[in-house]
């Protein structure tokens, strides 16, 4: 399968669901529970909020950019919002969290930068990551852009991670799709512990990924800065379910899944 196959199944495939889960040697991490303080986070002007206790960050709409940069070598580039912030799967009401990308209140937004090589084995497809970043930001002043493809990676970053290695594949799943596993993983370097209480250490997400979602896709011309037309962009829509580490040298695991559009959708329901 060359890379001009690939990227037209990519294209043909609507959806996408992603994880990222805590791994250790040992044992599975437990969930996180815990506030967050963003009037105590760099910057804060007194317009923030506290938050807690919660367990889940949800995403709003983002987008993906995934380049193969050679036959064997490929760069991912990542930028969403958070919308909202969940406790057992209900949803906490945060007026002061701005969605809205301008006004008032506080921001937060996530990017991440992924590389690794790929390889062809009958008819499927390897992935193996090598390197990569993953960064939440929080802002008070709300400006992100995806038509300016600005304001995702400003602020303060106060949740960090680093991708160490991984690994993934692609086969066929059915006419006119594709099941795409990608699992990576690294250690989260840093959070702010003014911001975060009790400490965080990982985390267990949810992805889906409408590569036909010509809405938001249609003004968009490139992600952190690459240009759309070097790779395939796809929107996207997840939540990140934070962990505690149970063991010492416990790293995060980062997978995400193509299935079909019996996946399903975010949470919506809102606790006063």
């Amino acid at each position: 399968m060359d890379i001009n196959t690939f990227t037209n199944r990519l294209k043909q495939t609507v959806l996408l669901a992603a994880g990222l889960s805590l791994f250790t040697p040992v044992a599975m991490a437990s969930t996180w529970v815990g506030t967050a303080d963003y009037k105590a986070a760099p910057g804060a002007t007194g317009d923030e909020a506290i938050v807690g206790p919660f367990d889940t960050y949800d995403f709003g709409s983002g987008v993906t950019l995934v380049q193969f940069t050679d036959a064997t070598h490929f760069t991912a580039y990542f930028q969403t919002i958070v919308d909202g912030h969940f406790l057992n799967n209900t949803g906490i009401n945060v007026p002061e969290l701005n969605i809205a990308g301008a006004g008032s209140g506080f921001e937060l937004t996530v990017a991440a930068t992924l590389s690794g090589t790929y390889a062809n084995f009958s008819g499927f497809q390897s992935f193996s990551f090598t390197g990569g970043n993953v960064n939440l930001y929080f802002d008070t002043t709300p400006d992100y852009s995806f038509n300016g493809d600005s304001g995702f990676n400003n602020g303060a970053a106060i949740l960090s991670g680093t991708v160490t290695s991984g690994s993934g594949v692609l086969a066929p799943a059915g006419i006119g799709a594709e099941q795409l596993d990608l699992n990576f993983s690294g250690i989260f370097g840093s959070y702010d512990s003014n911001v975060y209480s009790p400490g965080i250490n990982g985390g267990h997400s949810t992805f889906s990924i409408n590569l036909n979602n010509s809405s938001l896709l249609s003004g968009i011309n490139s992600v952190l800065g690459q240009n759309k037309n070097t790779g395939v962009l796809a929107a996207v829509d997840g939540s990140i379910q934070l962990t505690a580490v149970p063991v010492p040298a416990a790293v995060w695991l980062f997978g995400t899944g193509l299935v079909g559009l019996m996946t399903a959708g975010k949470r919506k329901s809102i606790i006063a």
